[in-house]
């Protein structure tokens, strides 16, 4: 049928508008001889427009309907997959008068000072801090082989801290030659003086012999 393929053609966009719409009054004029096919021919004629319409190659001047995502439909001169120009997100550009700011960097972590341990004071010697202030000594008892000799030592401690020591009584005869020597540990509280006393069992002959006695501090 020369109409079909006619209409094929002008669904598929290779005539003109001027002649599509010419085909179209002459099909009514036939459509009106014979009314046996008026619905029919009515209802291809609607399809072959909507396929003219929609379905032709995508042209300059072209109005595409489009949904508007609120249940409507709007029109636009682009396809509907192309973003809206209003809708395209907008291109940030720097100004040139602008300079760009440098990123600061990270200032790297201060080192941590090691800890050094607290100071530890020395404490002072016993020898700095105490010292003989008198020393003491007569007899007491005696018998035939021996003699008892109580002695009786002055120790002062100059330091604000308890100090021990060792001290020695000792007896001498001529040229400082040591006759006999007696030691105990003494221990004299922090600013004071303390009195040490003890008894020495001297013989009779050592007695005789005795010149001095001394006493003298030795550190432990």
């Amino acid at each position: 049928m020369p109409g079909v393929s006619w209409t094929a053609s002008a669904a598929q966009g290779n005539i003109s508008p001027e002649y599509f719409s010419l085909y179209v009054a002459l099909a009514l004029m036939n459509m009106r001889r014979d009314s046996r096919f008026f619905s029919t021919s009515m209802g291809l004629l609607v399809l072959i427009v909507l396929l003219a319409t929609s379905a032709g190659p995508v042209q300059g001047g072209d109005v595409f309907q489009c949904p508007d995502g609120k249940g409507g439909v709007v029109l636009r001169d682009v396809p509907c997959s192309v973003p809206a120009p209003d809708k395209q997100p907008p291109v940030q550009t720097s100004s040139p008068d602008e300079p760009s700011r440098p990123r600061k960097e990270a200032a790297p972590p201060s080192p941590k000072r090691a800890t050094s341990p607290p100071l530890q004071t020395s404490e002072p010697r016993s020898s700095n801090c105490l010292s003989v202030q008198s020393v003491k000594a007569h007899t007491q008892r005696h018998d035939q082989l021996a003699v008892e000799l109580a002695w009786e030592v002055a120790v002062q401690n100059r330091c604000k801290q308890a100090a021990s020591a060792v001290l020695t009584f000792t007896i001498y005869g001529s040229r400082n030659l040591a006759l006999d020597a007696e030691s105990t540990k003494i221990v004299v509280s922090a600013d004071g003086i303390g009195t040490i006393h003890g008894i020495m069992r001297v013989s009779r002959e050592k007695m005789r012999r005795m010149s001095k006695y001394d006493a003298k501090l030795s550190v432990l």
